[in-house]
């Protein structure tokens, strides 16, 4: 059941700008809730991606347009290189034999009326068409094997309710195994699990990615897991990615404002710095979001600049990129703002020189 672990230039899987709207209301709907815009990543074999970010930041949405449990409002989703289109139901089974997504709740997910054996089982007969008898019990055995359920036999006959949190999970996984994906879209896999067996999860979905070559979309809240399991982090907040690179740059030399907030609220005995500046407010309305910067409302460091237009997706001097306009070093510098390649100066904006000067202050105090 295993696949080689190449390496490709080629992401498995990938999201070009993906832009999700829900409609608000069920008559006229003229609002919407912009739960994400401008969205895109890619997923190489072998690779794992952190999205992190506050709770309503569009993580989870993320997922399940990956997935294609919900339908995007615009941009295109790739498998290996092609649009994916699922319209019809042989499509939909087909990207499921590629793609597989475990969910936060290991209860919930899982039908409590059945056993571990039907679970399983009945995944194997889903995407696997000719196994039946000793074959079955045979797969259905090597599935929890590979999620270190062992010995097998002490629990294929168990249900859900009789499992810790931990075991659900794993089944879970499992579950998704039965497929043999090359991607798994892992939403927040161990926020609902003790502490304590939180480490096993990560470290069994390591040996996958290590041993099977399985691209993985790990979402989660937790910063510190991020940079103990992902090779690269990205950063959303209020529906837009705003920092992206190597998971441990942007977990400990955070570019952004909001990466900064975020990496320093996590309880953390060893830095208990006070946070550069004084972020304060609450996450927008996601139905009017602000112009500009989404953080700017929060923002110690917004200026005019940031609620004129969206900031640009820049390199700062630490590798990774980062979506804010205290990084343009400088400022008549032509940077790429977008999916369209339209090019804009700070400059063009028609600033005064005080905006600029604070600007630049900005800057020496984030460095």
């Amino acid at each position: 059941m295993s696949k080689e672990n190449t390496v490709s230039d080629i992401p498995v899987l990938s999201a070009k700008h993906i832009v999700k709207h829900f409609p608000v209301g069920s008559f006229k709907r003229d609002k919407v809730v912009h739960a994400t815009d401008d969205v895109s990543l890619d997923l190489y074999a072998g690779h794992v991606i952190a999205l992190v970010g506050e709770s309503g930041s569009g993580k989870s949405t993320i997922a399940k347009l990956l997935s294609q449990l919900v339908p995007i409002t615009s941009g295109t989703i790739e498998l290996n290189g092609k649009e994916v289109n699922t319209r019809s139901r042989r499509a939909f089974r087909e990207f499921t034999d590629e793609v597989q997504m475990i969910f936060q709740d290991p209860f919930g997910s899982l039908n409590a009326i059945h056993t571990v054996r039907y679970i399983l089982g009945r995944a194997l007969q889903i995407h696997k068409k000719g196994l039946h008898g000793e074959k079955l019990e045979e797969a259905v055995i090597e599935l929890l094997q590979r999620v270190k359920l062992t010995p097998a036999e002490r629990y294929i006959d168990k249900f859900p309710h009789e499992l810790s949190g931990g075991q659900r999970q794993r089944i879970s996984i499992a579950r998704a195994l039965a497929a043999n994906p090359k991607v798994l879209l892992a939403d927040e896999p161990i926020s609902m699990l003790d502490v304590s067996i939180r480490l096993g999860i990560l470290n069994l979905l390591k040996d996958l990615r290590d041993n099977y070559g399985i691209a993985i979309l790990y979402i989660t809240h937790d910063v510190a897991s991020a940079r103990y399991f992902a090779d690269q982090t990205l950063v959303m907040y209020a529906g837009r990615v705003i920092e992206r690179g190597q998971s441990e740059m942007v977990t400990q030399h955070p570019a952004h404002p909001y990466t900064d907030l975020l990496v320093n609220s996590a309880p953390d005995p060893d830095h208990f710095n006070a946070l550069r500046g004084e972020a304060h407010g609450e996450a927008p309305s996601l139905i009017d979001p602000p112009s500009g910067c989404r953080f700017r409302t929060r923002c110690p460091f917004a200026t005019e600049l940031c609620a004129q237009k969206v900031p640009p997706t820049v390199q700062a001097a630490t590798g990774q990129e980062v979506a804010c306009w205290l990084y343009t070093d400088n400022p008549g510098a032509m940077v790429n703002i977008g999916r369209e390649g339209e090019l804009a100066t700070i400059h063009d904006m028609d600033l005064s020189d005080e905006v600029l000067a604070k600007i630049e202050h900005n800057k020496e105090a984030l460095r």
